[in-house]
């Protein structure tokens, strides 16, 4: 395919499945390519500033609770790309969406699926569903649920297996995309070359501000966690109590739901941002305070900096675990955490070199996996085969 391909993407309505793929969305319109992205209304905004077209789900009311939305954004995206995949050249997917590839083979179109966590497996779906999350990791953690949601899935998806594991992991496409690098893969062992990519986190399509460093002193801890623990002020207080008049300065991404007012008095080497440009800070911080979102973690993993792990659920106590089995932090169970802990374990991690030199290592192949620019590159070769 010499001409300029026209591209659909879909999504579902969950900004850590979402943000890293908006970029790949602006680099094929930047090399001149048709792209149309389905997603929810609430995405609309961010979809057009990547160039690309914005499509809306079909049968979708505005008036639905975010819960309903949630549940319903499958069978819509599915409707949607349903009516108008004939009309393009291939479909990219995040792995979210579980019916992309059996869609897009009815469709007789190529399909590429995009990672947002780690690539997927049996072993690495039985150990989602010990994680404590909902959704997925739900499903896998109740095997009688999930023979009885993965046969509804199956006659309301046409899925070609009637267990979601087995639709996930054997009906996969030729080519697989994953935000992060293969050391970091769980079980990489078990995923073939071929087949599943590595390209690192997803850096670009960003507008970060600027950011005042001057009146920083000593090492940088920042501290930003995801929107489950970003409406606790307990939370940030028992931070402020860990780290009041310690020999280095805290930035700390609050979120829009707590206020500043909230934490009482802010000690002087305290810096409190309900929003902070993450990179920019990144590149200046000692350590990284997280709640262990992939994209998060990935992209801690390509400036270098050691992690101290809180995980809640979903993905991130695998996550958490692999950073501490990898030696690149450590991690506290959230119901455990307290200010003396908090202090302590940090204090572990700056003070040993070994997990600094541990990230030299996945720092270099996180900044050379090519990223986006990557996934771009091997779709267009392989589309150029058809």
């Amino acid at each position: 395919m010499s001409k300029k391909a026209k591209i659909l993407m879909v999504n579902l309505p969950f900004s850590g499945h979402t943000n890293p793929t908006l970029e790949l969305a602006e680099i094929f319109v930047s090399l001149g390519h048709k792209v149309s992205y389905i997603h929810s209304p609430d995405w609309k905004d961010k979809v057009e500033k990547t160039g690309a077209n914005f499509i809306a789900y079909d049968d979708y009311p505005v008036t639905l609770s975010n819960f309903q939305k949630e549940i319903k954004s499958w069978g819509a995206a599915y409707r949607t790309v349903q009516r108008i995949g004939k009309e393009y050249d291939c479909l990219i997917y995040e792995m979210l969406f579980l019916p992309g590839k059996s869609l897009a083979d009815q469709l007789g179109i190529p399909s590429f699926r995009l990672f947002s966590t780690f690539s997927l497996n049996e072993k690495v779906l039985s150990d989602f569903g010990m994680t404590g999350g909902w959704y997925m990791t739900c499903i896998f953690r109740f095997p009688h649920l999930c023979k009885m949601i993965s046969k509804i899935l199956k006659r309301k998806f046409n899925l070609r297996y009637a267990s979601i594991a087995q639709e996930i992991v054997e009906n996969a496409p030729k080519l697989n995309f994953t935000y992060t690098v293969k050391d970091f893969q769980i079980y990489s062992n078990e995923f073939e070359d071929n087949h599943y990519k590595y390209v690192g986190p997803s850096l670009g399509g960003r507008k970060e501000g600027d950011f005042d460093f001057t009146k920083m002193k000593g090492p940088i801890i920042y501290i930003s966690l995801g929107t489950l623990l970003n409406t606790s002020a307990k939370f940030f207080k028992k931070c402020i109590e860990a780290f009041r008049d310690q020999p280095f300065s805290v930035i700390m991404s609050i979120g829009n739901t707590v206020k500043i007012e909230q934490l009482g008095e802010i000690p002087d080497n305290f810096f409190v941002y309900s929003f902070v440009p993450q990179l920019k800070v990144l590149q200046k911080a000692s350590l990284f305070i997280t709640h262990g979102g992939m994209n998060s973690v990935n992209e801690a993993l390509f400036y270098g900096v050691p992690m101290l792990v809180i995980p809640v659920g979903n993905d991130q106590p695998m996550v958490a675990r692999q950073i501490k089995n990898l030696n690149l932090g450590k991690y506290i169970e959230h119901e455990n955490v307290n200010p003396a802990l908090l202090l302590e374990t940090s204090m572990e991690i700056l003070r040993n070199k070994t997990f600094k030199d541990r990230l030299k290592n996945f720092q270099t192949k996180s900044q050379s996996a090519g990223g986006n620019t990557e996934i771009a590159r091997q779709i267009l070769a392989e589309l150029n085969k058809y």
